[in-house]
């Protein structure tokens, strides 16, 4: 088993993954996000910002089951492949005004970059929106807390998972 505060501590200090929603014929579509944590001490959430018109918006209104990779590169040894945590859970649409969400996104300059960016888009014609990503039991990993000597190493041992609920 993995920490449960190092793999939250890998999501926090993260803000980039990859969402996988399923389409109206149940196909995966895989998408690019930026996400914001919600606050330390609160249920891990993520918000993604986004516009209504997405495809992953569409996908999450009519199945809101979703799958979440977060790669968590290595500091010094980048051209090594990247740790990872991946999870699946439920996703929810929210509105552009809901308060959690937007102080996510306010914790950080690049973080307030991407609202505004988003926000720039949206001013031309689409409406913003967020997407609040919560895992289910379970967080998966990869070589989270572990170097990446200790991973070429001991490859069986960067397995991990973490149970949100504190069972086993």
């Amino acid at each position: 088993m993995t920490d449960l505060d190092t793999v939250e501590n890998a999501i926090r200090r993260r803000s980039f993954g990859t969402l996988s929603t399923l389409d109206r014929d149940g196909n995966p579509h895989a998408t690019a996000v930026t996400y914001a944590a919600a606050g330390e001490g609160t249920d891990l959430t993520l918000y993604i910002t986004t516009r209504t018109t997405n495809v992953k918006v569409g996908n999450i209104r009519r199945r809101p089951q979703v799958a979440l990779v977060i790669p968590v590169p290595h500091r010094f040894l980048p051209m090594m492949p990247p740790a990872a945590v991946q999870f699946v859970g439920s996703a929810e649409i929210l509105d552009h005004q809901n308060a959690d969400a937007r102080r996510a996104f306010h914790v950080s300059w690049f973080l307030r970059r991407i609202l505004a960016a988003e926000e720039r888009i949206v001013s031309q014609g689409a409406e913003l929106c967020f997407i609040a990503v919560r895992p289910r039991r379970w967080l998966f990993t990869y070589g989270i807390g572990m170097s990446a000597l200790d991973i070429m190493r001991h490859p069986g041992e960067a397995i991990g998972r973490v149970d949100l609920t504190g069972g086993n």
